[in-house]
């Protein structure tokens, strides 16, 4: 694959942005999906709550019980991830034994799908397929894709010898991009679990942070750099940052990108037609676990100040 390397060094021209609602969550933030008029939240303290966004009030409440660790200490039983499969909460939780498990929540009740110990890996990343299939991305870097309904697994694929970090799919849910310690991004095929392609040259260490829209996945990690690979057009660039990258996100043109500044607490705004010009959006004050575009002009995002803001562009 042809790479074109692509060194920018970055202005910062002044311009900021404050956020324009903010809604108070009860616990540190993990993960949210937005649900129409509503958004979902994943907390800290093993909570899964529902606000309503106009009014910024809490609709509802789950609270997972307590876990034990290995000295059968009970605690918090941590909710890392949530997607929404049909009108299903589909849930990802601290286990026992160093294991995650799977739950779905629905009516407000929450039932184990598939244990820990039955996958027998970490669950690290979760996505949801075009056919409304569970997409499980293991620390073992397996991609396992998952019926709810007949709660068995379709299959079980190796993606590469390297240690999982995070993964994404395309619009439709046809494809996954994931990425792991080395710094490659994989293509694979979510219907058969088959590997399409590689996208490497752009990061140099383990890359934490995915998104894709349009054509453009979008990269960051402990190199401190920020990579795009244009599938399309079959090239890629990046650049430095000066910090570790753990969140990231692409907006639904494949034109701008946002991503959480470790050291400032602010998110860095870019267009990449125009990457010398970074816009902070500042308002959060620890770190930012989760961004998402909603549209070209409005981005979401939580963290561990028990804040969700919101941003309109300008």
């Amino acid at each position: 694959m042809r790479i074109i390397v692509l060194f920018v060094f970055v202005l910062l021209l002044g311009y900021s942005l404050n956020a324009q609602k903010v809604i108070a969550t009860s616990a540190p933030v993990n993960d949210f999906v937005i649900d129409g008029e509503n958004i979902i939240v994943s907390t800290t303290d093993g909570t899964i709550e529902v606000y309503n966004i106009a009014g910024k009030n809490m609709l509802y409440k789950v609270q997972y019980k307590k876990t034990k660790d290995f000295a059968g200490d009970l605690f918090d039983t941590e909710v890392f991830k949530i997607v929404k499969v049909g009108s299903a909460i589909i849930a990802v939780a601290r286990g026992e034994n160093g294991f995650n498990n799977i739950y779905t929540i629905a009516n407000k009740k929450i039932n184990l799908l598939i244990s820990g110990s039955e996958i027998k890996s970490v669950v690290v990343d979760i996505a949801v397929s075009d056919d409304n299939m569970l997409l499980l991305g293991l620390l073992s870097n397996e991609l396992v894709k998952y019926d709810i309904v007949a709660r068995k697994v379709v299959y079980r694929k190796q993606i590469s010898n390297y240690a999982f970090s995070a993964m994404c799919t395309d619009e439709k849910g046809e494809f996954v991009f994931a990425t792991d310690e080395s710094g490659v991004v994989h293509k694979v095929k979510v219907s058969t679990g088959e590997l399409i392609e590689n996208y490497k040259g752009q990061n140099v260490d383990n890359v934490l942070c995915i998104d894709y829209s349009k054509g453009v996945v979008v990269c960051g990690g402990k190199d401190r750099r920020i990579s795009t690979y244009n599938i399309y057009m079959n090239k890629g660039s990046h650049f430095d940052t000066g910090k570790f990258i753990t969140t990231v996100a692409i907006s639904p043109s494949g034109e701008k990108i946002v991503w959480y500044d470790t050291e400032t607490n602010n998110l860095e705004l870019i267009s990449l037609s125009n990457n010398k010009d970074i816009k902070q959006l500042q308002g959060h004050i620890s770190m930012v676990n989760k961004i998402e575009f909603v549209s070209e002009t409005k981005i979401v995002s939580a963290g561990i100040d028990n804040k969700v803001l919101f941003w309109t562009l300008k």
